[in-house]
C-alpha cells in the first residue's frame, strides 16, 4: 500500500474548522471574505483567518484558501493586497480558477503553493501537465473521471492530484455552467450558484408531451446523489491521489466533524492493515447517511453510472430509513412505528406519506409497550406524538439524530478533546542542578524547559517516572498527549511542583514554536513585489480609470459556428467572413464524415472565407486517440486554425506545423490578466465570457485587450444564438429513456427523438442535445441577440462577432446571418437607423418567436 494521502476537509466557519481539525483532517480549505466560490458561507475576515491559520499550524494542519472565482478588472486591482495578506497570515496554498489570478499570484509570489480548482475543468494529463509548467503544484481533477483516468493523470502529469471523495456533486462539469447566472443572475463561477439543478423539471418532446412519469420517477431530473467513497479508499490510494477532499463549506460543523471522523478512521485502518484492514464499517456508513445524504453514489469513479448517479425524488437530505407506520391513533395524536433503526428523544423524523407530501416532527416523547423511554431500539414498536395525517404503511425517515449530533459537537467543543499528537518526555534531575524537561514529537523535534532553581535533596518523595508521568501529562489545551517518560538522575532530586509545571510550559512552548516554524515562509521582498506589480500593470492602474473613454472603432468579422456540410454551405451563401467548423456533434454523431474535411476547407477557400476547427468542449483520457485522429485529419486537409475550450488540447496542437490556436469562452476570459495568460501560452485570440457586462468589457477595451493589431490580443464575442447552459457527463435522455445504469449501457434513446427539452415549473423549455461523446448539453430557452447593440460593441474594438449556429439547420442560418451581415455593415459605416433596426428585429422574431435575451450585457452577474 502506498503512503496515505492527505485528508482535506471544508471549513465554512471557525466552528467547522475546529470540527475538521479535531476529528483528524490533515488540511482544511476555507474562504476569505472575497473571491471564494462559496460566497454564502460565513467565511473568514482577515483577523479570523490569521487565528484559523495559527490554530491549524499548532495542530500540524495545513490551510488552503479559496481564491477560486472569476475576477473582473476592477476586482483584479484589489487582488495583490488581498493575496499578500493571505501569504503573510501563513496560508499554505491558494486554490484558483481564474487564469488571470494564477498569472498574478505566480508573478507576485513565485514560491507560494498554488492549487488549480476543479472549476478549471482539468480532465486529462495534457491539461495537468500544462498547469504544472505554469507553476501549479496541484490540480483538483474534474469529478467525472474514473479511477483509471485519475491514475493516468497522477502518473504522467508531474503534478499532485486531488480528488473529491465525499459530499455534493455538480451535475455539470465544474466551471462549465451558466445555468444559475442565465436564469437568475447568480454566477456559479463567481461563488453564488443558486443550484437550479436541484429544482424540478420534466422531460418533454417537441409537442410538450411528458416522456417521464414524474410521480413514479421523481421531479428532480438534474439532481445528483452525494458522493461517498469509503469502500474505494484503497483504489484511490493505489491510483496515486495526493489529497482526498470532502465537499461541504456550506455544511454545519456537525456534518464536517462526522464526515472527517469516518474517513480519518477508515484511512488509519487502511494504513495499519492495508486493503484487508478496510472492511467497510456499516456503522461508519450509517453515520454518513444520517448526518446528511441525498442517497450515495461513487460518482464516475467506477464508470458512468447513468440513473444510478441521480436522486430524482429528493434534492435535499433523505436521512435514514427508520421504519413504517403500524397504526395511527388520531384521538391521542400518536402513531406506532415498527423500528429498523434506534430512535431517541430529540431526534427529528419525517414521513413520506402516500398522499399529501411530507411532514416532519421532533420527537418529544417516546413510548414502548406503554413505558416512557428516552430511546427505543431496532425491532421494537414505538409510539410517538404526531398530529399529521398518516396512514399505516407510510415510510418514516430519521433526518436528525440527536445523539450523533451531540457526539459531533463534543468532538470540537470540549476543552482538551479532539486531536492530539504523541510526545515522549526525558527529564534530567540531579541534586544541585536545575531540572531539565525535554519533550520530543514523532518527527524528532524537541522543546526544552528548566526549573528556575536547582533541585534539592528529597526528604521523603524524590522525583520518579510515575510522578513525572502524572505532572508532565497534564497538557491541557495543547495539541499533545504524553506517551512516555524517561528519567535520568541520582534518584534523590526534588523540586516544587510549580517549578516543574513551569519547565513543562517552557518545553511545550518551544516545541510548538518549532512545529509552526516549519510552516513559515520567507518575508516578501519589497523591491521584487513592486517590480512585479509594475510588470503586471497593476501598480496604480485604477487611478483615473473613470475618466477614460473608448474612442476606437474597428470593422470586425462576422463569424458563424456551424456543424455539417449542409449548414456550412448555408453559412457560406449568407456572406460570412469566417466559419467555425464544430466537431462536437450536437446531434449525437460526427457532424463531418471522414473524408469531408478536404471538401469543407475547399468550399471555404473558394468562397474566400476563413475557417477554424472548433474542437469539443471537453477532453478526457479515454478520448485521446479519437481526438488526436480528428485533429490529424483536419490538419492534413489543410486546417491551420483551431478553437479550443479546454487547456488539454494545447499540447498536441503545438506539435503541428503552422497552427494558430484560439480560445473559446469556457476558457474564461473575465479580465485582462487571463487574456495575457493565454497569449503567453501562444493563444492570442480569445472569446470573452458571456457573463461579462458591457462595462466590464469596456475595461478590457480601455487596456488595449480588444483592439486588433500585430501586438494585441484579438477578441471575439458571441452576439446571437443558443448558449449552452451546461454540459454534463450525465445524460438525462440516456438515463431516463435509454435505461443507462452503471451495469447497463444506453440503448441510444436520443436517436429515437428529434426534439427533447427539460421543462421547468414556469414552463420554460431548455433544449437538450447529446453530442458524439454521449454528453448532454442543456441550452438556454431564449436565444441571445445583441443586434441592437452592435454599434456599442464595435466601439469596443472586437475583432470577431459570432453567431452560434451549431445546433441550428440551414434554414435558420439563411434567415439569421443575412440580418447580421446587413446590420454589421450599417454599424461599421455609421448608417445605423431605427427603421432598419425595426426590419431586422422583425426578421429575427420570425425565426425565434419565443423572444430573445441580451444575456448579461447590461445586468452583469453577482
Amino acid at each position: 500500500m502506498k503512503q496515505l494521502p492527505e485528508l482535506l476537509a471544508p471549513a465554512g466557519s471557525l466552528a467547522a474548522l475546529r470540527a475538521a481539525v479535531e476529528n483528524g483532517a490533515d488540511a482544511v480549505y476555507l474562504g476569505g471574505k472575497r473571491f471564494g466560490a462559496r460566497q454564502y458561507a460565513a467565511n473568514f475576515d482577515s483577523q479570523e483567518l490569521r487565528e484559523a491559520v495559527a490554530f491549524c499550524h499548532r495542530k500540524d494542519v495545513r490551510t488552503y484558501v479559496t481564491v477560486n472565482t472569476l475576477l473582473d478588472d476592477e476586482e483584479m486591482d484589489a487582488l495583490p493586497e488581498y493575496v499578500r495578506d493571505l501569504y503573510e497570515a501563513g496560508v499554505d496554498a491558494v486554490i484558483v480558477q481564474d487564469m488571470g489570478v494564477l498569472r498574478v499570484i505566480r508573478r507576485l509570489l513565485p514560491d507560494w503553493e498554488i492549487h488549480a480548482s476543479t472549476q478549471m475543468t482539468i480532465s486529462n494529463v495534457e491539461g495537468a501537465r500544462l498547469l504544472a509548467a505554469q507553476g501549479v503544484n496541484r490540480v483538483v481533477l474534474a469529478r467525472e473521471l474514473t479511477l483509471d483516468e485519475i491514475a493516468q493523470v497522477a502518473k504522467e502529469s508531474g503534478v499532485e492530484v486531488e480528488v473529491f471523495i465525499h459530499g455534493a456533486l455538480c451535475i455539470g462539469y465544474s466551471g462549465q455552467c451558466l445555468m444559475s447566472s442565465l436564469i437568475g443572475g447568480r454566477s456559479g463561477n463567481r461563488g453564488r450558484c443558486a443550484q437550479p439543478c436541484r429544482l424540478g423539471y420534466g422531460l418533454v418532446d417537441g409537442t410538450g408531451q411528458e416522456l417521464v412519469d414524474r410521480q413514479k420517477v421523481g421531479h428532480h431530473l438534474l439532481s445528483p446523489r452525494d458522493i461517498m467513497t469509503l469502500d474505494l479508499l484503497p483504489d484511490l490510494v493505489q491510483a496515486g491521489v495526493r489529497s482526498l477532499k470532502i465537499e461541504g463549506r456550506m455544511k454545519r460543523p456537525e456534518y464536517v466533524a462526522t464526515a472527517v471522523r469516518q474517513y480519518r478512521e477508515a484511512l488509519d485502518r487502511l494504513g495499519r492493515g492495508g486493503r484487508r484492514g478496510l472492511a467497510v464499517n456499516a456503522e461508519a456508513e450509517r453515520a454518513l447517511r444520517q448526518i446528511f445524504n441525498r442517497d450515495f453514489s461513487a460518482a464516475y469513479l467506477r464508470g458512468n453510472p447513468g440513473r444510478d448517479l441521480m436522486s430524482y425524488k429528493r434534492p435535499n437530505n433523505r436521512g435514514v430509513f427508520l421504519g413504517r407506520v403500524i397504526s395511527v391513533d388520531s384521538r391521542r395524536g400518536q402513531v406506532s412505528i415498527a423500528l429498523e433503526e434506534a430512535l431517541g428523544v430529540g431526534d427529528e423524523i419525517e414521513a413520506w406519506v402516500t398522499r399529501g407530501g411530507r411532514t416532519a416532527v421532533k420527537v418529544q416523547g417516546l413510548w414502548v409497550g406503554g413505558e416512557m423511554r428516552e430511546k427505543a431500539l431496532p425491532g421494537e414498536a414505538a409510539f410517538v406524538e404526531w398530529r399529521g395525517k398518516l396512514r399505516p404503511g407510510d415510510r418514516i425517515f430519521k433526518i436528525h439524530d440527536e445523539a450523533l449530533e451531540a457526539r459531533a459537537r463534543e468532538s470540537y467543543q470540549r476543552p482538551g478533546g479532539g486531536r492530539r499528537f504523541p510526545l515522549t518526555a526525558h527529564v534530567r534531575a540531579y541534586v544541585g542542578e536545575p531540572v531539565v524537561v525535554e519533550f520530543r514529537d514523532a518527527e524528532g523535534r524537541s522543546g526544552r524547559g528548566r526549573s528556575a532553581e536547582p533541585a534539592q535533596e528529597a526528604v521523603k518523595r524524590p522525583l520518579t517516572e510515575a510522578v513525572l508521568q502524572e505532572q508532565l501529562g497534564r497538557l491541557g489545551n495543547t495539541p499533545f498527549r504524553l506517551d512516555g517518560v524517561t528519567l535520568e538522575g541520582d534518584g534523590k532530586a526534588m523540586i516544587p511542583l510549580r517549578q516543574l509545571n513551569e519547565a513543562r510550559r517552557q518545553a511545550i512552548e518551544e516545541l510548538e514554536t518549532l512545529r509552526c516554524a516549519g510552516m513559515q515562509r520567507p518575508p516578501i521582498d519589497e523591491g521584487r513585489w513592486r517590480q512585479a506589480l509594475g510588470e503586471l500593470g497593476l501598480a496604480g492602474r485604477s487611478a483615473g480609470r473613470s475618466d477614460l473613454t473608448v474612442k476606437h472603432r474597428t470593422t470586425p468579422l462576422l463569424v458563424a459556428a456551424v456543424e455539417g456540410m449542409t449548414a456550412l454551405k448555408a453559412a457560406l451563401s449568407a456572406g460570412v467572413d469566417e466559419v467555425l467548423l464544430s466537431i462536437e456533434g450536437y446531434r449525437h454523431g460526427e457532424p463531418f464524415r471522414s473524408g469531408d474535411e478536404a471538401l469543407a476547407l475547399q468550399l471555404c477557400r473558394e468562397a474566400g472565407v476563413s475557417a477554424a476547427i472548433a474542437l469539443p468542449r471537453l477532453f478526457r483520457p479515454e478520448q485521446r486517440s479519437n481526438v488526436a485522429e480528428s485533429i490529424r485529419r483536419w490538419h492534413e486537409a489543410g486546417a491551420r486554425q483551431f478553437l479550443i475550450a479546454n487547456l488539454g488540447f494545447l499540447e498536441g496542437l503545438r506539435e503541428l506545423e503552422g497552427v494558430k490556436v484560439r480560445a473559446d469562452f469556457p476558457l474564461w476570459v473575465f479580465n485582462g490578466q487571463a487574456a495575457r495568460f493565454l497569449a503567453e501560452l501562444g493563444v492570442a485570440e480569445f472569446t470573452v465570457s458571456p457573463e461579462l457586462s458591457y462595462e466590464q468589457m469596456k475595461a478590457l477595451s480601455i487596456h488595449g485587450l480588444l483592439r486588433a493589431g500585430a501586438h494585441r490580443s484579438q477578441a471575439e464575442i458571441i452576439v446571437h444564438g443558443s448558449l449552452p447552459m451546461m454540459v454534463s457527463e450525465y445524460c438525462a435522455i440516456g438515463a431516463l429513456l435509454g435505461g443507462r445504469t452503471l451495469d447497463k449501457p444506453c440503448d441510444s434513446a436520443c436517436r429515437r427523438h428529434r426534439e427533447l427539452y427539460l421543462q421547468d415549473r414556469l414552463n420554460f423549455r431548455f433544449p437538450l442535445y447529446t453530442d458524439a461523446f454521449c454528453r448532454m448539453h442543456v441550452m438556454n430557452p431564449k436565444d441571445l441577440s445583441l443586434l441592437e447593440n452592435l454599434p456599442d460593441l464595435l466601439s469596443l474594438g472586437f475583432r470577431r462577432l459570432r453567431v452560434e449556429g451549431r445546433t441550428e439547420n440551414a434554414a435558420w442560418l439563411k434567415s439569421v446571418l443575412p440580418v447580421y451581415r446587413k446590420a454589421l455593415q450599417a454599424a461599421a459605416a455609421g448608417r445605423w437607423d431605427e427603421a432598419s433596426l425595426s426590419r431586422w428585429r422583425a426578421a429575427l422574431e420570425k425565426v425565434h418567436p419565443a423572444g430573445y435575451t441580451k444575456g448579461h450585457l447590461f445586468r452583469g452577474v453577482e
